[in-house]
């Protein structure tokens, strides 16, 4: 198979597998507002946009958020080194992510949410934007923690990649870790993601090893 075909192969089975998760999500959550989230430091992001553009190709409204446009600003800790498990408690702020986003994305009609609220690396809060959208629309959230213990009930389906890459953040891979111990975020998901190939993402189950 030249090159070209087999990046062909890779591009269709990649977005195959993509419209297969956003059907499965339309179908069991396509009437009224759902939130997604998409639980993962290394590649949440693109993974997150790529859900967005399948459920879009479905004919389902959905919009994208991103956990780190919620850090809680740290102009008082600059220079000081946290440890995992300050990283894991203190690095988002939940209550205006709840306050600006899910609250209000969840009540519908025309209420307006925002889906940015700080910069990080320009270290200042971003001037709200106030978005609708339409009835049954899908909030798709990325990034890690979602499935901590006070975030439960906040997702109606929550996917977790697992990966073997490692963030640059020493400090943040050790939160992972922390995390990982104490959410057990593996055994809470509604669908777990094996992304060691980002182009080639596979559902593995909860019992593999």
């Amino acid at each position: 198979m030249s090159t070209d075909s087999a990046d062909s192969a890779d591009s269709a089975a990649l977005r195959s597998f993509f419209d297969a998760q956003a059907s499965e999500i339309a179908h069991n959550y396509g009437r009224g507002r759902a939130v997604v989230a998409v639980d993962g430091a290394v590649g949440s992001t693109e993974f997150g946009r790529e859900l967005v553009a399948a459920l879009v190709r479905a004919g389902h409204a959905s919009v994208f958020a991103s956990i780190d446009d919620f850090v809680t600003p740290r102009t008082d800790l600059v220079g000081a080194r946290q440890t995992a498990s300050e990283y894991y408690e203190q690095r988002y702020d939940y209550a205006t992510f709840r306050r600006v986003l899910i609250d209000p994305f969840r009540l519908g009609g025309s209420t307006g949410f925002v889906v940015a609220a700080f910069d990080e690396a320009a270290s200042r809060s971003i001037e709200p934007v106030w978005r609708t959208a339409p009835p049954d629309a899908i909030l798709v959230v990325a990034g890690p923690f979602l499935a901590r213990r006070e975030m439960r009930g906040t997702f109606n389906y929550t996917i977790y990649l697992e990966t073997p890459q490692r963030s640059r953040d020493v400090v943040l891979d050790e939160a992972l870790d922390h995390y990982a111990g104490v959410a057990e975020p593996r055994f809470t998901a509604t669908a777990i993601v094996d992304t060691t190939n980002p182009d080639l993402p596979r559902r593995v189950f909860a019992d593999s090893c």
